[in-house]
């Protein structure tokens, strides 16, 4: 007749088993685990009832697997592993059949790489509900640090308290009217040092302003501001009109059928285009996945500007 007496001998008692074995230390072990250190204990003296087996034997230290403990951990720890695996491999598949994705973002990454990211993304994964936030760097710098999404498209910042995974690099350039005629001696470059030279039409709360405001500030131009404007494609009309000149990124150009003329500065300017998050090991499966799906799109959309 089999002995039955291990029959109670459910999973939790495995972990705990095995994780005393890690720690030595019941106390360390009650805190990870989420019991109070007397239940702890009564769990080893009714593990140790119900098999006939002595697992531990205290020390000065803490505790220590008896002999017949230690030959049993081999066994233990493929128990534990395989139910982690298990409950893992749960997750993953309810991970990516259910649940949401919020992503901050530009409005100029929007329009331009978020399309064929979220048509891939939604075309494997239908169920998953995707949220998108556009707003300026300052506004999906704050949804990151407070949570209330799951990873930003955005510039990089050294300032930035938050991971970033670097993308692509997006160009600046000056943009000016179709009549417009820069000078032949600087062969088609507009230098940072003459922009003072013509009136600057600015942007004021655009949502790309961040970047153009950090360049303009490393390069100490002194701009003269024509026109501040709140709106990146009312600035691309004023420009056609030959009210002035701007500063406008690639991406944001892109995005506007404008009937304008485009320099590259000098010294060349750019943005560093990539993804911010608090960590990546507490991201979801379908974050994870996304932004594995997002690296993929901008190799294939911009393979002259990755980094």
């Amino acid at each position: 007749m089999p002995d039955l007496k291990g029959e109670h001998m459910d999973i939790n008692k495995f972990l705990l088993l095995n994780d005393i074995a890690v720690t030595k230390n019941l106390t360390m072990t009650a805190e990870r685990m989420g019991y109070s250190q007397s239940g702890v204990s009564h769990a080893i003296r009714k593990i140790e009832e119900e098999t006939g087996i002595i697992f531990f034997t205290r020390t000065n230290h803490g505790v220590e697997l008896t002999k017949i403990g230690n030959d049993l951990l081999p066994y233990i720890q493929m128990i534990s592993k395989y139910y982690n695996v298990f409950n893992e491999s749960i997750d993953s598949i309810n991970g990516l059949h259910t649940g949401s994705l919020s992503i901050g973002t530009y409005p100029s990454i929007a329009a331009q790489w978020l399309p064929p990211m979220l048509q891939e993304y939604k075309n494997k994964y239908p169920n998953i509900t995707i949220s998108v936030k556009e707003g300026r760097m300052i506004d999906v710098e704050k949804w990151i640090m407070d949570g209330s999404i799951d990873f930003g498209f955005l510039s990089w910042n050294p300032d930035h308290p938050f991971k970033f995974i670097t993308m692509s690099r997006d160009p600046l350039y000056i943009i000016t009217s179709k009549d417009f005629v820069l000078p032949q001696a600087y062969h088609g470059i507009f230098p940072a040092s003459i922009f003072e030279d013509y009136p600057f039409i600015y942007s004021e709360s655009g949502m790309d302003r961040d970047d153009i405001s950090l360049f303009l500030q490393k390069q100490k131009s002194k701009i003269t501001k024509n026109f501040t404007c709140r709106d990146d494609y009312t600035i691309i009309k004023m420009v056609e009109r030959n009210l002035g000149i701007a500063l406008l990124a690639d991406l944001v150009i892109n995005c506007h059928n404008g009937n304008i003329n485009k320099f590259p500065t000098y010294p060349s300017a750019f943005r560093t285009l990539g993804i911010g998050l608090l960590s990546e090991r507490n991201l979801s499966l379908a974050a994870k996945t996304f932004i594995k799906i997002a690296k993929k799109i901008v190799q294939e959309i911009t393979p002259d500007n990755i980094l």
